[in-house]
């Protein structure tokens, strides 16, 4: 059995392969490809569960997690995991992947089709709400698909929003990488990622640029949120990773269409965009992502064939 360690993760899958990777996933579950159920939540989403397997054959993803807010304080990631790669045909575990990065890697993967999807080409600003163990591959992502020059990381934490700013500077250079408040951070930006476990919303649609996309990765609970629901009113695109997920699980849309500020029916899936031959949207556009088995599978076995293959 192969074992996929972080580091080993990152060599297989630099995030260009894992954009491109979750592209394609994307597309196969909106077009029906990849079997998934909705995800396992118990203790109130501090245990999860995840599973997906493609109509082909090709083999099977398991992702068991746990949630802790207290682990940074001891050392230890919020989000730790692991991902188990059965084999299609003969139902062999073949590989067991470090699922916190693996997660972090898809996530930050979903933000960046999206953002190469949905912004502005030209976009050089990104502004990145929170700095715990998403953020980093969130702003990878963005920087990965578009011109960035500058980005601002803004958390409730000023300690972890500068370390973090410290960290990416050097590896982004010559983006400049500065940490601030969220006002700050979100003035006048073309980008902005949110991945924070907040329970009502960061911002004010006000905050905002006319022209702007927003990824948003936190609040995968009916009691999170982190978007203002006039911003999900008003924006040109909203688009989710698939509707059931959404619909059961996103703390943002679920709230707002049971105050009647969004309807269900605005609500697209990014794979079947990503197929649909359109002129940009413009205006403000928002990606909000819960999470779906689909972008492991499609990670998950990326990793594994490069694995074999070396």
């Amino acid at each position: 059995m192969l074992v996929i360690s972080p580091d080993r993760l990152r060599e297989l899958v630099p995030m260009r392969a894992a954009i491109d990777a979750v592209r394609d996933g994307f597309i196969a579950a909106s077009a029906g490809g990849i079997e998934q159920p909705t995800r396992l939540a118990l203790e109130g989403g501090r245990a999860l569960a995840m599973l997906a397997a493609d109509r082909q054959g090709i083999g099977t993803v398991l992702k068991a997690v746990t949630v802790r807010g207290g682990n940074p304080g001891r050392g230890l990631p919020a989000v730790q995991a692991v991902v188990i790669w059965f084999d299609g045909e003969t139902g062999t575990p073949e590989a067991i992947i470090d699922g916190g990065t693996l997660t972090a890697l898809r996530t930050g993967a979903a933000s960046g089709v999206a953002t190469d999807l949905l912004a502005s080409p030209d976009s050089g600003v990104l502004a990145m709400i929170g700095a715990g163990g998403q953020a980093a591959d969130q702003v990878r992502a963005v920087c990965a698909v578009r011109p960035i020059r500058e980005v601002r990381i803004a958390s409730r934490d000023p300690v972890h929003a500068a370390a973090l700013a410290a960290r990416l500077a050097g590896e982004l250079e010559p983006v400049r990488v500065v940490a601030g408040n969220v006002p700050g951070a979100l003035a006048g930006a073309d980008v902005v990622c949110t991945a924070t476990t907040a329970t009502r919303p960061l911002f004010a649609a006000r905050d905002l640029a006319a022209v702007v996309h927003v990824n948003a990765v936190g609040a995968y609970t009916e009691a999170m949120c982190e978007l203002p629901a006039e911003l999900l009113a008003g924006a040109s695109v909203v688009a989710v990773d698939l509707l059931d997920a959404a619909l059961a699980e996103a703390g943002d849309l679920i709230q707002a269409i049971r105050a009647g500020t969004l309807q269900r029916e605005r609500l697209a899936e990014i794979g079947t965009l990503l197929v649909r031959p359109a002129a940009p949207p413009g205006g403000r556009t928002v990606f909000k992502s819960v999470g779906v088995a689909a972008q492991d599978w499609a990670l998950a076995r990326l990793a594994v064939d490069r694995a074999r293959a070396q």
